[in-house]
């Protein structure tokens, strides 16, 4: 599986991302959360990456189940990054074509689970509003400790605000020097409209914005975030961003980073 042999390989990208791992954890343990969506404002800043890496890492904990769902109908990405085609698509399930037992992808981690859509590519506005995506959640919150939601960027489409109500936070993912202040706090408001809460923000490609967080090209910093209706438009969302001398370590972020992962082939 190219997620674990690239963990394996890369023990910087291995101990930032089970940084990350820990902190999540920890807070879905203390907070009774089981579906997290894992999304970003625009396409292109790493949130499938995201999933894909904390998933694995969370895996690898034999005593937890962890499923990885890609809602991204429309350009999904995390077959890609693991290298795992399954065997139908999560559509025919959605669909009525088959059972969600025949869509679970089982990986080389025992304790993960993947779901996968088309890698074509598949109609968001038929499959979103169907009657079966309720009771699919329902099964996965009673079959698995966390379910990580990969969906769609959602500035451009209204796919993750449509998949909001399945989620009981979202951890939003940015790239430093290319996520702007003003789509931020779009996306920031975009969530709290839906009265949904953020449960932290991850921040990557620290190395291009500020070179000396370190020798990986891409780096994660994670910070927590904010409860349902907290706060609005230009508040605390425009002062999450990355600051010169305001980390611990070798991971970039806020200064209340805890957290983090390298990895030099960002994508969506």
């Amino acid at each position: 599986m190219r997620t674990t042999d690239r963990l394996n390989e890369d023990w910087v990208l291995a101990s930032e991302i089970h940084k990350l791992e820990a902190r999540l954890w920890g807070l879905v343990r203390r907070e009774n959360i089981r579906v997290v969506m894992v999304t970003s404002a625009e396409r292109g800043e790493g949130k499938s990456m995201t999933v894909a890496y904390l998933a694995t890492a969370l895996a690898r904990h034999p005593e937890r189940k962890i499923l990885a769902v890609d809602l991204d109908f429309r350009q999904p990405q995390l077959r890609v990054h693991f290298g795992i085609d399954g065997p139908r698509s999560f559509a025919a399930v959605l669909n009525g074509q088959c059972r969600i037992e025949d869509v679970l992808v089982k990986t080389d981690l025992p304790s993960l689970d993947l779901v996968l859509p088309c890698p074509e590519g598949e109609d968001p506005n038929l499959l979103l509003k169907t009657t079966e995506l309720g009771e699919l959640f329902a099964f996965f919150r009673q079959r698995y400790d966390l379910v990580l939601m990969d969906v769609p960027a959602l500035i451009p489409v209204a796919d993750a605000s449509a998949l909001m109500s399945f989620a009981d936070g979202i951890v939003l993912v940015v790239m430093a020097g290319r996520t702007t202040r003003p789509m931020l706090s779009r996306a920031r408001d975009l969530c709290l409209g839906m009265d949904a809460r953020i449960l932290g923000l991850v921040v990557g490609n620290l190395k291009e914005a500020v070179p000396e967080y370190g020798d990986s090209s891409y780096y994660y910093g994670y910070r927590t975030g904010y409860a349902k209706g907290q706060g609005s438009g230009r508040g605390r969302a425009t002062r999450d961003r990355p600051r010169h001398g305001a980390t611990t370590g070798r991971t970039g972020g806020p200064s209340s980073t805890d957290g983090g992962s390298g990895a030099r082939d960002a994508d969506a």
